[in-house]
């Protein structure tokens, strides 16, 4: 309640109900509106009843991120959440004496250790999980599959060796004595023995890729701005994107930010042994934009095209936002994940009237295996032809789309298309036109202006993969 008092959110009546709503909404079941008396007991109420709501905290502090984004109140009540679920997970066992000790190790692999610990299920920790005291706790609130030890009591154990190590046994038989007892409490003494005695393998280098999502939001109110979102996701076994911060940024500011992000990433996945992709999620005025040849390291010399360092694909904003079009995206992808073979594209012939982009669209919608559209334009203004094709393919479900960013009817562009899609390859699509753009690559600055792998462009949207839930901006 002191850290809620402090937010300018909670002090203003207006900012207070749109939070009011957004905890309402988090919660599933109504949140008492303030009455206009003294705001310290109607928060003693609030916080009370999201204490009685299995993740009610958690739901009282994302709530109030959506409002505030990374706000100092943010700040100080994630950790808060973070130690009332650890004190419950261990049926309110007094933790405090194991502070000192978790403090007191060093924070340089921290994140190396919650990994080993939750069999890297857990591959970031948010930015308040400084200390190790501070990753014990948030791990406590993490789920365990049955037969495993829980990954807060298996850093427990990794810690223990570690002091062991820096020659300090009291620190570390502290915390074996903790995990020894919770273990007897818990039923779990046989896994915690299995952990003691048993080398835990390191996990092999996965085969699926990390990925950084980038997201360009328009400001509906001021023109040429956006708002910048991202979502990193490194996690081997299921879909769990870790959200960073939002941005409200100008047109010309977007490379650079985006190239700020890159730097971010690169030092959190520092030792991640996966191949990762960027996805740039873009509105419709930003589609034909060479995300992939914006720069790495600009300040330098010689900066290097993201192209070199990554493949990378655009997905569609205003598909992403319309759940009315979903339905034929998830059948048309499926058919592309699980029947390549039986797939095919369907190349878009240049419009000779108005009815030929509805014929476009019932074409696509009628051939269940068309499930790459190669546009016959760019896509650029509101009534160009690119744009219109984009759209067609969009209501159709259709996954994939290529084109030339400057002319689809470059011979060339023609050629190279002819060859990606040769031999039924939609299945290795992204792929392929990386080789391409490795083909530009390799003449240099000074000539891959003139390879039309420079100017591939390549919306690869699969449904599987969306951002979690932003909230509003």
């Amino acid at each position: 309640m002191d850290a809620l008092q402090g937010s300018a959110t909670v002090a203003q009546a207006s900012s207070r109900e749109i939070w009011r709503g957004m905890l309402a909404d988090e919660l599933s079941s109504p949140v008492e509106p303030f009455g206009g008396e003294r705001l310290r007991p109607w928060l003693l109420h609030v916080v009370k009843g999201c204490t009685e709501v299995g993740d009610g905290l958690a739901c009282l502090a994302r709530s109030l991120e959506y409002v505030e984004q990374q706000s100092s109140t943010v700040a100080a009540l994630w950790p808060l959440v973070d130690e009332w679920e650890a004190v419950d997970f261990f049926n309110d066992a007094d933790l405090g004496h194991l502070r000192g000790a978790l403090q007191s190790l060093g924070t340089s692999d921290t994140a190396a250790m919650a990994r080993r610990a939750s069999r890297s299920r857990v591959q970031e920790l948010p930015a308040w999980c400084q200390t190790a005291w501070q990753v014990f706790l948030r791990l406590a609130g993490e789920n365990s599959p049955p037969g495993e030890l829980p990954p807060s009591m298996a850093f427990l154990a990794l810690s223990a060796e570690r002091l062991v190590e820096d020659g300090r046994a009291d620190a570390a038989e502290l915390l074996r004595r903790f995990n020894r007892g919770q273990a007897a409490e818990l039923g779990l003494d046989h896994l915690l023995a299995d952990w003691q005695h048993t080398e835990f393998p390191g996990p092999a280098p996965s085969l699926i890729p990390a990925y950084l999502m980038i997201q360009f939001e328009p400001d509906r109110i001021e023109a040429d701005r956006y708002y910048l979102s991202h979502w990193r996701q490194s996690d081997s076994d299921g879909w769990h994107p870790v959200r960073g911060e939002t941005l409200h940024l100008c047109r010309e500011e977007l490379p650079e930010a985006v190239e700020r992000l890159l730097e971010e990433a690169e030092e959190k996945w520092a030792d991640l042994r996966q191949p990762v992709i960027l996805e740039f999620v873009l509105p419709w005025e930003l589609l034909n934009e060479p995300v992939e040849w914006w720069s790495k390291e600009s300040d330098s010399e010689y900066p290097t095209p993201l192209a070199l360092d990554y493949p990378v694909v655009v997905r569609s904003l205003e598909r992403l936002q319309r759940a009315a079009w979903h339905r034929p995206w998830h059948n048309k992808w499926r058919q592309l994940r699980e029947r390549p073979a039986d797939s095919h594209p369907h190349w878009s012939r240049p419009a000779l009237d108005e009815s030929y982009f509805f014929h476009l669209e019932r074409e696509l919608k009628e051939d269940h295996h068309a499930v790459c559209l190669v546009l016959s334009e760019p896509p650029g203004d509101d009534s160009g032809t690119g744009r219109r094709e984009v759209l067609a393919g969009l209501r159709a479900g259709v996954p994939a789309m290529i084109w030339h960013r400057g002319d689809c009817s470059d011979p060339k562009f023609q050629d190279a298309i002819g060859e990606i899609l040769e031999d039924r390859g939609l299945g290795r699509l992204a792929e392929r036109v990386g080789k391409w753009r490795k083909e530009a690559l390799a003449l240099g600055p000074g000539g891959w202006d003139q390879h039309v792998g420079r100017h591939l462009a390549i919306l690869l949207d699969d449904p599987e993969r969306k951002p979690g839930p932003p909230g509003p901006v």
